[in-house]
């Protein structure tokens, strides 16, 4: 830690303490001498000394030991001055310097003692804010950082003194770091920075340069720069990814850095040596025999996604090298979002100029025509890892798709509810999205072609908490066909509120259908579930991969448990290929690979496998996927429809005590 001194407080009575106090708390170093506050005319002679300035040089004898790390000394003499009833302007001073020497021997509840006995006694002392700087250090030596950084935050907001704003910011920065809460520690000192004097600036950049280089993991690198993509420390974030990458033989990220930083970074000192690692790197992707490209957003909301599918490709394309026979395969990243303007022309000089034998984007749906147009002009295949979209023919024949799809979804679990459940009747409860509403409208398209019978579809609005009004408007739909209310007394011991031996009548409902299905969030689902168990509707709930969210079976009601649902990936599925994919993925990345990672590994997976068969040419790619139906995918051997899109195994997953095991 950099060591700074504090510029001096306007009160020079108050100068001596404020810096006493500031020594203990690490804000100026012991070599660091305190300004000498102004002091008394000494007296003529054969005058007594006032006690004012008799007062004053006991508060300054007590700083001087604290400089010299004598607290204890120092909490004798100020003990003896606080005992002797001192003049009130000077009181303030003693209970803080108390409050330094007692944080200096560490004994953390007399420091606090003496803080909260200034502030009781004198709240509009000029003191108050020293004070609290102290107490938020004394609870941060505590480890009570959620105490202290409230106190810095009160003191930023409210002190007119821009040394105890900056003392604060940079205490705050400490904290926060402390936390590993890293980007709230650069934000604190970069707010500290304009008020910084003569060389402190320079040391708090310089602070913020050593987290950057030196804590920061490959994640919160990326965080940063995002966070400040054209400015300090933005720019250091970006070239320790370089070095880091560089470092990890990482070409394809590499190269996405240095493009990334030469863009936002053009007139920077490292500009000219990104610009040569940039040309080493290009030739480096020459000297590869084949190449694929990748088409995702790299940075911007939708970054952790195209991350997730990164990943997926790379570990592809690391495992295709395992066995030695495959032929080396370079990858080509491409950013969706770094420069909308000018991305089509650069994926066209890609194509054209670099040749790879397949292109694997995008991840939405609504940039696949344009880009299914050029994969067309050039004899490329697209293969999308995550884009929805149906009947991929009508944008040509080399478009392909290793999604999972809405239909995959519905089929899988229509089949699971007539089939192999025996179920007749089912409802539908979904959120009105555009994903609500075309899971629910194919689900029941797909248990009509099964001779299963529909009885209602009602909408929800998703972010409800109160589902009352959807589920009367399910049970008066279900009460016009199959649904049954029969009056019933209750047990007065059981009703609630109610003396004993008073009898209560009630409406108990049988719903009609034999399974719901709630093709919803889990955050949702979780609620609405305890909802219907709420309004008699116990029958079982049926889901979409949207329930396939960590924590849902473990803090949702129990009213979900025995409910199933499907997803096209399962990390904890006892397939051998999954679980050398996911045990590769964790070593890999310290993650678990979810859905977006286990399709781009896919598409990778089929693109190196057309390549090792022999497919040296876009359209020897485009061939191989069309014709071939054993292609090895993670959910075992699969082929490609008539519409180009991957014939996906979906799982089943039930939740069973408070985690998710696999019906298959």
């Amino acid at each position: 830690m950099v060591s700074r001194s504090v510029p001096r407080a306007p009160r020079l009575r108050a100068c001596s303490v404020a810096l006493a106090v500031a020594f203990l708390a690490g804000l100026v170093t012991f070599g660091e001498a305190a300004p000498t506050p102004k002091t008394p005319a000494p007296p003529r002679s054969g005058q007594a000394k006032s006690p004012a300035a008799t007062g004053q040089s006991s508060l300054d004898q007590a700083k001087r030991l604290i400089d010299s790390e004598q607290p204890e000394a120092a909490a004798v003499m100020l003990r003896r001055f606080i005992e002797s009833s001192p003049a009130p302007d000077l009181l303030d001073d003693a209970y803080l310097l108390m409050a330094a020497a007692m944080f200096g021997m560490k004994e953390h509840a007399e420091t606090v003692r003496y803080i909260n006995q200034l502030l009781g006694e004198f709240p509009a002392s000029e003191l108050v804010d020293r004070a609290k700087l102290l107490l938020a250090r004394t609870h941060a030596r505590a480890g009570n950082l959620d105490l202290a950084l409230p106190l810095l935050s009160e003191v930023r907001s409210l002190s007119a003194d821009p040394g105890v704003k900056r003392d604060a910011l940079r205490l705050t920065g400490e904290f926060q770091a402390q936390k590993k809460d890293f980007l709230r520690a650069i934000q604190a000192w970069l707010d500290e920075m304009p008020l910084d004097v003569d060389d402190q600036a320079r040391e708090t950049e310089g602070q913020i340069r050593q987290l950057v280089n030196e804590q920061l993991d490959v994640r919160t690198l990326v965080r940063v720069r995002e966070v400040y993509p054209r400015t300090f420390p933005g720019d250091v974030a970006s070239i320790r990814l370089i070095e880091l990458h560089t470092a990890a033989g990482e070409d394809h990220l590499v190269e996405r850095d240095l493009r990334l930083f030469l863009n936002r970074f053009p007139t920077h000192p490292y500009a000219a040596k990104a610009a040569e690692l940039q040309s080493i790197v290009r030739t480096k992707f020459k000297s590869h025999p084949y190449s694929i490209a990748a088409i995702f957003p790299m940075s911007g909301k939708l970054a952790p996604f195209g991350t997730e599918v990164l990943n997926g490709i790379q570990l592809a394309l690391e495992r295709s090298k395992d066995g030695g026979e495959a032929p080396s395969i370079g990858l080509i990243v491409k950013d969706t979002e770094s420069d909308r303007a000018t991305f089509l022309d650069e994926l066209s000089r890609v194509l054209s100029d670099d040749r790879p034998l397949a292109v694997i984007g995008p991840l939405l749906s609504k940039n696949l025509p344009v880009m299914a147009e050029l994969a067309e002009r050039t004899s490329i295949p697209l293969i999308t890892p995550s884009a929805t979209a149906l009947n991929l023919r009508r944008f040509g024949t080399y478009v392909f798709s290793t999604a999972l799809t809405y239909g995959h979804q519905a089929k899988r679990m229509a089949d699971y509810a007539i089939r192999e459940q025996q179920y007749q009747r089912v409802a539908i409860l979904h959120p009105d999205t555009a994903y609500g509403r075309d899971l629910a409208r194919l689900f029941a398209q797909e248990i009509q072609q099964q001779d299963g019978e529909v009885i209602t579809s009602e909408a929800y609005k998703e972010g409800d908490t109160d589902f009352r009004a959807v589920i009367a408007r399910l049970k008066a739909e279900d009460l016009k066909k199959y649904g049954v209310e029969v009056l019933v007394e209750n047990d007065p011991a059981k009703a609630a509120g109610k003396p004993i031996g008073k009898k209560r009548k009630r409406l108990l409902y049988s719903p009609g259908f034999d399974a719901l299905f709630i093709p919803g969030r889990s955050l949702d689902v979780g609620l609405l579930a305890a909802q219907l168990a709420f309004y008699d509707i116990a029958v079982p709930l049926l889901g979409a991969n949207g329930w396939n969210t960590p924590d849902f079976a473990r803090v949702a009601d129990r009213s979900i448990e025995g409910s199933v649902f499907v997803d096209g990936f399962f990390a904890d599925s006892a397939s051998p290929v999954v679980q050398e994919f996911v045990e590769r993925y964790r070593k890999r990345f310290q993650a678990t690979p979810s859905l977006f990672a286990a399709q781009g590994y896919d598409a990778a997976r089929l693109a190196v496998e057309a390549i090792k068969r022999g497919a040296t040419t876009g359209e020897g790619i485009r061939d191989y996927l069309i014709m071939q139906h054993d292609l090895p995918t993670l959910s075992g051997p699969s082929g490609f429809s008539p519409d180009g899109i991957l014939n996906r195994h979906v799982f089943l997953i039930q939740v069973k005590q408070g985690k998710f095991v696999p019906l298959e």
